[in-house]
């Protein structure tokens, strides 16, 4: 089988394996285990401390987390920040509608925004209904071996290709 990603522009699997591996151990090092990507609720803890002090005091999720300021904002950052380094570097046009959305559904930005903020609510709805974040479930479960994060990345694998399947149908491909 020929490897697909011969474009010398895009970051090969090994450099882009190390990489990731090294901003893990910087996290273990530095912080310990990453938790999860609850930066913006640790912001929303310090805005209920100045405005509701007593609700942000004796809520029992509020009280599991770090106050503002932790590390966890700085994680959120770090990942758009990440992003747009990867968008840049990548040598590629960064689409805001891929070419397969406009093929499958038509070329309207609010279209692709709107069900891009459903989509990302459910996840979000989905990680406060069980508690806690899939990020820090798969990524910090998965890193260390546990079978709970090794299963919940399984499940995420096939539900992310069973809903491209649903959502772009059967390509094969080749051009719809």
């Amino acid at each position: 089988m020929k490897p697909t990603n011969t474009d010398p522009k895009r970051w090969q699997v090994v450099p882009a394996a190390v990489a990731l591996a090294g901003i893990i151990v910087f996290i273990f090092a530095t912080y310990g285990p990453p938790a999860s990507s609850s930066g913006f609720v640790t912001t929303l803890k310090g805005f209920f401390l100045e405005v509701a002090p007593k609700y942000a005091e004796t809520n029992p999720h509020y009280s599991a987390l770090p106050g503002p300021g932790s590390w966890l904002m700085g994680f959120v950052i770090g990942m758009a920040a990440g992003g747009f380094a990867a968008g840049i570097t990548g040598g590629r046009k960064v689409r805001d509608v891929p070419e397969i959305w406009v093929r499958r559904f038509g070329k309207s930005r609010i279209k692709r925004y709107a069900t891009t903020f459903a989509g990302g609510f459910l996840i979000l709805f989905g990680a406060r209904l069980a508690g806690g974040c899939t990020l820090g479930l798969f990524m910090s479960g998965s890193i260390q071996m546990a079978l709970s994060g090794l299963l919940f990345g399984a499940v995420i694998f096939a539900t992310a290709m069973l809903s491209a399947r649903i959502v772009y149908g059967k390509t094969n491909g080749r051009k719809q």
